[in-house]
This record gives structure tokens, sequence and C-alpha cells, in this order.
């Protein structure tokens, strides 16, 4: 383990070279000059001099140390554990110290916050608004004190933080982009200045640095002297009510940060532009979470009724701008007799003519390709896939925390082992079982601690395996009737938001015309998954067993390396097929080779989800039957919008 002496050694870029990024260091400084307001989020792209930015602001509040939180820190860590070497020097039980409590007075960094589990980000959080830590496991009880200032990094693109734990963030600021060459070209050579010899890069930038400390420290000593009128806080409530936000931290960040700009700036007054500036670092991370309340809660809303208009504006600018030009009555297809002209004939007429839109589109030979964008995003619930996949050892699973025999996973308490396994031995348990028996048992010479057979316990794991989500998506015309695709794509883009957050990864598979296309291939990038999703075009037939066989092979290589993982396949089609990769024109020999596609996959041992988005006065119920010979679990999406999807899939997702 790194020494705390070898850290402190280690030269830390100076926060005066650091080029640009006025707003983030600003707030920065802010931060250091009133901690109150909570902790301080940077978040950028790879590369963008996070970690550097907030390393840089640990020498302008000497002496204080900057600790970090790996991303994969275990509780005992960070909460305290066992002291294993003066139990056995003492005979009873002693605790060492966690990273919270060496953090007392000190600065703490989540560099990568959003890779750090939700329940190590929940003990940060709590020690952080208290002030106390905690320790409650393990046949261990205690309590500590530590007061730290907290200061986290993350790119959004790796996945999302949940919103009450940003909530416990006062600031959150994006670097910016910078794309002007000679910056970037700055931005180098200070680089490669400071790895050739750190020293001499410090030493120059050192005047700046030591300015900037003597006027933090002026700043927060000033503090005190800094006064919030009644219309200031008015002002705060009302700032934060109209931005939707019901979280009372808001107001008070709002509060502090203000005075902590007016301290800076030399004032002992706190005025509405403090409070604007302060605005900027404190709602826009709270204002993402805030407007999505609304659209959950809109079922009985008394503006329902005005729901759908601005889907209707959206179908008819895109029927106006963008459908494809309309065909005779004599070319609409009956779905029950395709062949027969007179029944299509007296068919069409009972139909409406959107109907009759819609049905052109499903066989039409040439459509045109258009480009629909997808609504925006749905908070879902957690995918929650039942069942366990068995693998070779006991308990391991999928996306779940599931128990396991080997030795894998994070260790989560103790057991008793059987009389047969008695490994991977949990010493903490196994001391605490002995520890009160060492005055009665006879130990040899050399034997500081003496343990019976009877004391050894058994580290308790759980194991974490991943699923790889294929999304299969029927990007055909009849799937962009009615402009249904929009809807569609907004309610697939949460899923991968999900996905991402549960550490999965995943793909897309995107069929129409001739063939499947693998438009995402398996990954973790939820800004890749966005654009590419974005940017899918839709129109003209649809080979659904083609889609199906791609999805198999993709899923297939995926086991293959990585024999842990857990295959699932969300299928999002209407289910009518009526394009063949091997040259089939028979309907019915179409949809039996959809069929046995489907029945290969079932074999695989594969999880499916079929979401029906069949949609028109006749129903053919394809989607249901495919789902039968998936095996899948099955939805129907009887009102193509962003409730009736969310409805449906909140459904699969317990």
């Amino acid at each position: 383990m790194i020494t705390e002496e070898l850290k402190s050694a280690a030269p830390v870029y100076p926060f005066s070279a650091i080029l640009g990024q006025e707003r983030a260091k600003r707030a920065v400084l802010l931060f250091l000059v009133n901690p109150a307001i909570g902790g301080i989020l940077i978040n950028g792209h790879p590369g963008s001099g996070k970690s550097a930015l907030l390393h840089a602001a640990s020498s302008l509040v000497r002496p204080r140390r900057m600790i970090s939180i790996p991303v994969n820190v275990t509780p005992d860590r960070l909460l305290g554990a066992l002291d294993m070497a003066a139990a056995m020097k003492s005979g009873k039980l002693a605790l060492a110290s966690g990273l919270l409590e060496d953090a007392d007075g000190h600065l703490l960094l989540a560099d990568h916050m959003n890779l750090i589990p939700e329940a190590i980000l929940k003990e940060i959080v709590s020690a952080l608004s208290t002030g106390w830590i905690y320790l409650q496991r393990e046949g261990v009880s205690a309590v500590r004190r530590s007061r730290f200032m907290l200061l986290a990094a993350m790119d959004p693109n790796e996945g999302s933080v949940s919103p009450p734990l940003l909530d416990h963030f006062g600031y959150s600021v994006t670097l910016d982009d910078i794309r002007d060459p000679i910056s970037r070209a700055e931005i180098i050579r200070r680089s490669l200045q400071f790895e050739r010899d750190p020293s001499a890069f410090q030493n120059r930038y050192r005047p700046q640095d030591e300015t900037l400390r003597l006027r933090v420290e002026a700043s927060a000593q000033s503090l005190t002297q800094v006064q919030v009128c009644a219309d200031m806080i008015q002002l705060s409530a009302s700032i934060a009510r109209e931005a939707g936000i019901s979280s009372s931290r808001a107001e008070l960040s709002l509060i502090e940060g203000a005075k902590a700009a007016a301290a800076w700036d030399g004032r002992t007054e706190v005025t509405s532009a403090d409070i604007r500036e302060i605005a900027e670092f404190v709602l826009p991370h709270r204002m993402r979470h805030a407007m999505e309340k609304p659209r959950a809660s809109s079922s009985g809303s008394p503006d329902q009724g005005n729901s759908k208009q601005p889907e209707q504006s959206l179908e008819d600018h895109a029927r106006s701008s963008h459908m494809p030009p309309q065909k005779s009555p004599e070319q609409k297809w009956n779905p029950h007799n395709p062949g027969n002209d007179s029944s299509a004939s007296h068919y069409a007429n009972s139909r409406t003519t959107d109907q009759q839109a819609d049905d052109r589109q499903r066989v039409s030979e040439g459509l045109e390709e258009w480009v629909l964008l997808p609504d925006e995003t749905y908070k879902i619930k957690p995918l929650q896939l039942e069942g366990m996949r068995k693998i070779d050892h006991e308990g391991s699973g999928k996306r779940n925390k599931s128990r396991a025999n080997q030795k894998k996973g994070r260790a989560m308490g103790y057991m008793y082992p059987s009389r047969n396994l008695r490994t991977d031995v949990a010493f903490d348990a196994t001391i605490r079982a002995a520890a009160p028996y060492q005055t009665i048992r006879t130990k040899r010479k050399g034997v500081a601690f003496a343990i019976e057979f009877d004391d050894l316990r058994q580290k308790k794991r759980e194991n974490r395996v991943g699923a790889t989500l294929l999304f299969v998506v029927d990007a055909s015309g009849s799937m962009a009737a009615r402009k249904r695709m929009t809807a569609v794509k907004g309610a697939i883009l949460s899923l991968l938001q999900d996905a991402y957050e549960k550490r999965d990864r995943i793909g897309m598979i995107a069929f129409r015309n001739n063939g499947a296309e693998l438009i995402l291939p398996v990954t973790r990038s939820i800004e890749a998954a966005s654009k590419q999703l974005r940017e899918i075009p839709t129109g003209g037939k649809t080979p659904l067993a083609d889609g199906l066989v791609h999805a198999y092979k993709v899923l297939h290589t995926e086991k293959r390396r990585n024999n842990d993982t857990l295959p699932v396949m969300i299928i999002v089609t209407d289910g009518r097929a009526n394009e063949s990769s091997i040259g089939l024109t028979a309907y019915a020999d179409i949809w039996n080779e959809c069929l046995e596609a489907a029945k290969l996959i079932h074999a695989a041992g594969i999880r499916c989800l079929v979401l029906d988005t069949e949609q028109g006065f006749v129903k053919l119920g394809r989607s249901r039957e495919l789902a039968d010979a998936l095996g899948a679990e099955y939805r129907f999406l009887d009102h193509i919008d962003d409730k009736g999807i969310a409805r449906a899939v909140r459904a699969t997702m317990k």
C-alpha cells in the first residue's frame, strides 16, 4: 500500500497553471472558501483535466491533505474494521480507522464517482451531511466523528448517479471543451514541461498559487461578517421553486455559495448578482431530475386532455415533409387475403385515411427512408430480470447480487463453514469468535493468540455478473407508421441508461429492407448508444428472421468471450414479417422462417423480452406467437406514447 508520505511527496500540478476553465476554477475556489455548501462535482470527458483540477485545489488549503477513495474500495476500508494485529497482541477487540475517519479535517476525493458502488456513495454522503460515521457490522458497533471536504469527478458518459446522491453536492460544474488549437497546444506544452521537471514548473507558478491560497484563507475568515438579507433569502427560494426543485438543500447551497462569492469579492452583503451566479452551479444537476417528475405523475393532471397535441403536431409535420407519397387504393394490403383484389377493395372502404396509409407502408417495395428523433428518455424502474443463470459454481447469477461459494466477489460478512470446506477464512470474524476464550486457553510456546477449529468462520461473498443486453429493433416501414418509432426510441434510450448503471454491456441491431445491421456493437458507452439510436433510418420491408439470426450470432459470440455474462435479447417489433433473406415469397413461409429462428434462440437459453408495437384496425398477433416460440416475456404496447411504453416496460422490470 502506498504510504501517506509517498502520496504527499507526489508532485501536484499547480492550480494557476490550468489553462481556461474559469467557471470551474471559480466554483472550486468558492467551495474552498465555504465548504458548507456540500460537496463539489466536476463533470467532463476523459482527459479534460477533472482530476488535475481537484488535486491542484488541495495545494490551496494547506496543511490539509487529499485522501482518495478508490473505485473498488470495500466497506471495511471505508468505514473501518477490526484491527487484527492489535487484537492478536492484546486479546481484545480493537478497531482500525477507515478512509472516512482518516479524512477528518482534510479533503476527500472521489474520482470516477459514478463507478463507485451506490452503497459506498451513500456512506460517504451520509458522513458528509452528519459529520459522523456509524459502523454497525459483524458484531462491531462504533461511532466516529469526521468533518471533511468532498470533491468528486466523473465522466457522464460512463453512467449517471441517482438524484438523492447528487442532491448532496452543492456545486456541479461541467468543464468546457477547449477547441482553440492555440490553447490546446499551450496545454500540451505545459503538461510536457511539468512532466520533464515538476519542481521547476511548480516554482514558476508558486507565487500565483500562494496569492490564491492567502485570498482563500482571508475570504473564509471574513465569512462571518457577510450578511444575507430577507430579500436575498426569498430570491433563493423563488429561484429554486421556479426550477421545480423540492429539496431544501438547493436554497441552502445558494445562500452559502452567495456568501462565499461576496467574501471573495471583499463585500459584507450578498447581492442578487451573487445568487444568480451561484445558481448556475447549484441548480442544473438538480433540475434535470426535477423536470422528470411531472411526466411520471401526469396521469391525473387537469391538462391530460391536451397531452397528445405535441404528438399530433409532430405527426402532421412528418406527414407533410417526410412521408412517402401515397399510392392508389387498389394497392392496399388485406392481412387475411393478400392476393384477393375484391377483398382488398372492400377492406379499404372501411378504413380511415391514416389507417390506409399505415397499410400501404407495410408492403410498399421502395419506401422512402426517413429518420425520426426519439422522445426524451423516461425514468424506468431498474431492470431486474427474474431467475438465476446456472454456471459452474453455486449461486452466481446475473446482474443482481447473489451468494457465491468460490473465492470471488465482494466479502459481505461471514458464515459458519461446512465440515468439509474450511477455506476462504474470515479472519476478523474468526478472531472475534476466539478472543473471549484467550484467558482460559492453553497456548503453545510462540503462540500469541490461540484459535481452535470451531472458531473458524468463512467469508460470505456476493458476486455480480453483468448482462449483455442486445436490442433488436424493427426499423421497417410498418414500425414507422404513425411515427410510433419516436416513442419506442425514447423508451429504449431509458433502458440503455439503466443498463449502463448496472454495469451491463449494450448493443443494438436494426432490421429493415433486405437485412439486419449491427448498428451498435456491444459496448458500455452510453454516448455512442444514444448517438447511434438517434440516427436510425426507418422505412422498407420487415426482415424479422434476419434480425433474430443476426442477434443470435452476436450474443453467441459474446457468450464465448465471457462465459459469465447473461445474454438478454429485447425485441421491438409488430411481428409483420414480409421479407426473407433466402428468397421466400409466401407470407406463411416467411413467418415459419421467423419461428425457426426463434426456436434456435430459445434452445440456446437466451432470455428474451418482446415489445409488441402492432397497431391498426386488424391485429395479427404475430408478436405474441413470436414470444411463445422464444419462451420470452411479452408486453403489448396498447397506446404508443411515452406513458404507454413506460407502463409496459415497468411491468417487465419487476
